[in-house]
């Protein structure tokens, strides 16, 4: 290679700033013309962040879209939770009220009035020298008319077992001549 010429291209060459009219830039290299750079640089740059724009957003719904099925089943759980952490809360205020409800009858046997109250009442206790009457056969409740069955039929309340027991003998006894008598 000759000594007064440098090689084209490598990394010691000037390039731009070796041809007539050519501009170098402020920090020593050599340059291009404002108005190519600007037509070269305009329509390239705009395509170039509108491609970058739409590839962070793929990325992005794509990353959105992993988490969503990532913590789906999570959430679910915690929804699940919650409910049954709700309802735990609803039944222990419940067994809250049936302790309170217990204590205060626990509290009323302390009292000795309400004790005696419930002897007579449940054990039919009496006083010494008081006297107990226990009715044996009350009056029945008087029927309705709707209740009350036609003068002429017989209701098995009306009778007694024993006279249920009678007559399904003679019934029997009746159904069993009248076959001999036909023989």
């Amino acid at each position: 290679m000759p000594a007064g010429r440098r090689p084209s291209g490598g990394r010691g060459s000037t390039g731009a700033a070796d041809r007539p009219g050519a501009r170098s830039r402020q920090d020593g290299r050599p340059g291009v013309r404002p108005r190519a750079a600007a037509r070269h640089h305009g329509g390239g740059e705009a395509s170039r962040t509108r491609g970058t724009v739409l590839r962070r957003a793929a990325v992005f719904g794509g990353v959105m879209i992993v988490l969503a099925v990532l913590l789906a089943p999570a959430l679910r759980s915690y929804w699940a939770q919650q409910q049954q952490i709700a309802a735990l809360q609803q039944h222990v205020a419940d067994q809250r009220a049936t302790v309170a409800d217990l204590e205060q009858q626990r509290a009323a046997w302390d009292d000795p009035a309400y004790v005696k109250a419930q002897a007579r009442s449940r054990l039919k206790f009496v006083m010494p020298g008081e006297r107990a009457y226990n009715v044996i056969d009350a009056p029945a409740p008087k029927a309705t008319k709707a209740a009350t069955p036609a003068a002429g039929q017989d209701t098995k309340r009306d009778r007694p077992w024993f006279a249920d027991l009678w007559r399904s003998v003679e019934v029997a006894g009746a159904g069993a001549s009248g076959s001999r008598a036909a023989s």
